[in-house]
C-alpha cells in the first residue's frame, strides 16, 4: 500500500510539533560526556551501543544553539558519522535512544557532545487512559543526575504522545474540494508541574499557525534512530517551494489538566496535561 493522508498528516504534524517545542520553547538542554555499553541484541554483528543517561537527542539542524552530533570521541580519537575508511570504526548516531552505534570494542571509552531534548516525542495508537493507567514508562528525569542509561527502545518520560485520533471530509468547494479536519490529541507526561504548563501554553498559543504538508517519506529518523543532515526549516520551505498551497492549519487548539481524582491512580510524580488540536486541510481527496 503507498502512504495515504492520513500518514503524511501524522508524518507532517509530528514533524511541526518537535520543531515548535524546540524552537519556542528552547526546550533542550546541552550535555557532554561518557556514553556506557549497554548489550543489544538487535544490532548486527560487529555493531555495539553505547548509551547517554538520556533519550531522545536533538536531530533538527534548524533549532539554534542544539549540539547536533556527526562525530564523538572513541578512545581519544574524533571518529565521524559513517567513517569506516581505514582503521576508524564506524559510526551511526541513534538520536532516538540517545546513544552512539560503533563497530569498537565493548572496552572502547566513548565521549560525545550532544542537547537531550526535555520531551520525547511518540506515535501511538493507544488511548490516553491506557497510556495513563495499564502503560508503564521509564522515567528519564532531565533535572537528576543520573548516570544510568535507559536501555533502547523504552518509551521514557518526560514525553508526548501523539494520536491521529479521527478524519472527516466536509464538502467545501466547486471542483471536488474538501475541507478535511483531523483531530490530534497530545498527551503530556512531565517529570513537574512547571514543564507541563511550559508545554500547554507553547501549544495554546499554536491556534492559526499553519505548517507544511510534507510526505510520508520525508520522515527523517532511520531504522538505527539516526536522521543524517536533517533541516525541519529547510524540508518545509522546499515544499511550500514547489507547492504554496501545500499547507496544514491549525484551527483549533484546546489544553487541558488531568483532574485530580485520577492522578491518585498513577505515580504522583508524573504530570499529566491534554493538548486537543483540529487540523484543516483543503485538498481534492476524488482526483
Amino acid at each position: 500500500m503507498k502512504p495515504q493522508f492520513q500518514h503524511e498528516i501524522t508524518t507532517s504534524f509530528t514533524l511541526w510539533l518537535d520543531n515548535y517545542l524546540l524552537k519556542r520553547g528552547e526546550a533542550y538542554q546541552n550535555k557532554s560526556g561518557a556514553l556506557s555499553y549497554l548489550e543489544d541484541s538487535r544490532l548486527g554483528p560487529g555493531l555495539n551501543g553505547f548509551s547517554s543517561p538520556y533519550k531522545q537527542w536533538v536531530y533538527d539542524e534548524s533549532v539554534s544553539g542544539a549540539q547536533i552530533p556527526d562525530s564523538v570521541m572513541i578512545d581519544g580519537s574524533a571518529v565521524s558519522r559513517n567513517d569506516g575508511s581505514g582503521a576508524d570504526p564506524q559510526l551511526i548516531i541513534d538520536h532516538q535512544n540517545g546513544r552512539a552505534i560503533t563497530t569498537a570494542t565493548t572496552t572502547s571509552t566513548i565521549t560525545a557532545n550532544y542537547s537531550v531534548k526535555d520531551f520525547n516525542i511518540y506515535v501511538t495508537n493507544e488511548t490516553e487512559e491506557n497510556l495513563i493507567i495499564e502503560s508503564k514508562f521509564e522515567v528519564n528525569s532531565r533535572f537528576k543526575a543520573e548516570e544510568v542509561p535507559i536501555p533502547p527502545y523504552a518509551h521514557a518520560i518526560p514525553a508526548i504522545f501523539i494520536n491521529n485520533a479521527r478524519n472527516f471530509n466536509d464538502p467545501f468547494s466547486f471542483g471536488g474540494q474538501d475541507q478535511t479536519m483531523t483531530d490530534i490529541r497530545c498527551v503530556i507526561m512531565a517529570e513537574n508541574i512547571f514543564q507541563l504548563d511550559g508545554v500547554l501554553s507553547i501549544f495554546n498559543d499554536s491556534n492559526k499557525e499553519c505548517f507544511a504538508a510534507l510526505g510520508f517519506e520525508d520522515y527523517p529518523v532511520t531504522e538505527f534512530g539516526d536522521a543524517p543532515d536533517f533541516n525541519y526549516k529547510t524540508l518545509s520551505d522546499a515544499r511550500l517551494t514547489s507547492n504554496p498551497a501545500a499547507l496544514h492549519y491549525i484551527d483549533r487548539v484546546d489544553v487541558s489538566k488531568l483532574s485530580d481524582r485520577i492522578t491518585k491512580k498513577i505515580d504522583p510524580n508524573t504530570f499529566i496535561g491534554f493538548i486537543d488540536f483540529e487540523v484543516a486541510t483543503y485538498r481534492y481527496p476524488r482526483i
